[in-house]
C-alpha cells in the first residue's frame, strides 16, 4: 500500500500560521477588557494588525491552493463526510475574510487608524457609533461562528486520528 499523498510544506505552515493568527486575534478579542485601560489602544492596534495578517496569509493560502490541489481523501471515507469537509473548509474561508473585513470599518468608525510603528494610518471617519455599533456585533458573531466551526474541524481531525486511525490529520502534519 503508498502511503497516503501530503499536503506542501507551504499549505503546511500557511495552515497553521493562520491557525496560530486566529487563536491570538481571538483571545485578545476577548480579554482586552482584562488589560490596563492606558493599555486599550495599543492592543487593539495588535487586534486589528493580526487581522490584516490573517486577511493577507489568507488571500496567499488561496492563492497557492489555486495551483496546488489538496491530497485525496481516503475512499473510505463516505461522500457525504467528503461533501460536509468541503462546505467547512469552504465556509472557513469564507468567514475568514468576512470576519476581517467587517473589522476593518468597525475600527475605522470608532475612529482609530492603524500604527505600523514606522508609519500610521489615521482614520478617515469621525466616531459614530450609529456605525460602529452594529458593526462591532456582526463582527463579534462572525467570529465566534469562524471560531466555533474552526473548534468543529479540530475536532473532527482528532476524530480521525484516535478513533478512525486514518491519515487525514497527517496530512497536515507531515509535508510530501
Amino acid at each position: 500500500m503508498t502511503p497516503p499523498a501530503h499536503f506542501d510544506i507551504v499549505a503546511i505552515v500557511l495552515h497553521w500560521l493562520l491557525a496560530g493568527l486566529i487563536a491570538v486575534a481571538f483571545g485578545l478579542g476577548l480579554t482586552i477588557d482584562l488589560f490596563p485601560k492606558e493599555w486599550e489602544h495599543a492592543i487593539v492596534n495588535v487586534h486589528a494588525l493580526i487581522g490584516l495578517t490573517i486577511l493577507l496569509l489568507t488571500a496567499v493560502r488561496m492563492w497557492w491552493r489555486l495551483g496546488h490541489k489538496p491530497p485525496p481523501m481516503s475512499q473510505q471515507i463516505s461522500p457525504a463526510v467528503r461533501r460536509a469537509a468541503a462546505i467547512v473548509h469552504f465556509l472557513l474561508y469564507v468567514l475568514v475574510v468576512v470576519v476581517t473585513l467587517i473589522g476593518i470599518p468597525t475600527l475605522l468608525y470608532r475612529g482609530r487608524g492603524l500604527d505600523f510603528g514606522l508609519f500610521q494610518i489615521a482614520s478617515p471617519f469621525a466616531r459614530t457609533r450609529e456605525i460602529f455599533g452594529p458593526l462591532t456585533e456582526a463582527h463579534e458573531l462572525a467570529a465566534y461562528a469562524l471560531v466555533g466551526l474552526a473548534i468543529g474541524h479540530v475536532l473532527a481531525a482528532l476524530y480521525h486520528h484516535f478513533i478512525r486511525r486514518d491519515e487525514v490529520l497527517l496530512q497536515m502534519i507531515r509535508a510530501n
